[in-house]
């Protein structure tokens, strides 16, 4: 499995049903563990805030936001000028979930513009991403 399959099933909704966690090998566990705890070390982010998004209190924090964008940028979903590749990241998900996320996607990366920060960017798709679809969606 690619490193950016793993960090796509950290950011990207997932279809276990209503906000179950999917069930992961102890190897790949380690590997959402370690990148959580890296983008946790370089945004100082409050672990509640994380949980919080699931339940969609987004809470407006510049440690959230950058959170999110650390997710995509450690799972080499982001190119040199911080462009997001959505593409990229809906040919990683399983294709049961495609239509899923691609409609969820499709519907909110046009909030993705360069007129704001990539953090803002980021937190933006997230919670468009959520208000599409509560019970599919999940942040780890």
């Amino acid at each position: 499995m690619s490193a950016s399959l793993l960090i796509f099933l950290l950011v990207v909704p997932n279809g276990y049903g209503a906000k179950e966690k999917p069930e992961l090998s102890d190897e790949i566990k380690e590997i959402i563990e370690h990148v959580h705890n890296e983008c946790v070390s370089q945004t100082g982010v409050a672990e509640e805030d994380i949980a919080n998004c699931e339940n969609g209190i987004f809470k407006e924090d510049n440690k959230l936001k950058c959170y999110m964008f650390c997710l995509l940028e450690e799972g080499s979903l982001v190119d040199d000028e911080e462009n997001v590749d959505y593409d990229m990241m809906i040919s990683l998900i399983p294709e049961q979930y495609t239509d899923r996320v691609t409609n969820m996607i499709s519907n909110c990366k046009h909030l993705d513009t360069k007129d704001k920060s990539k953090c803002q960017r980021a937190f933006d798709v997230h919670k468009c991403s959520y208000d599409r679809d509560p019970n599919f969606y999940f942040l780890f």
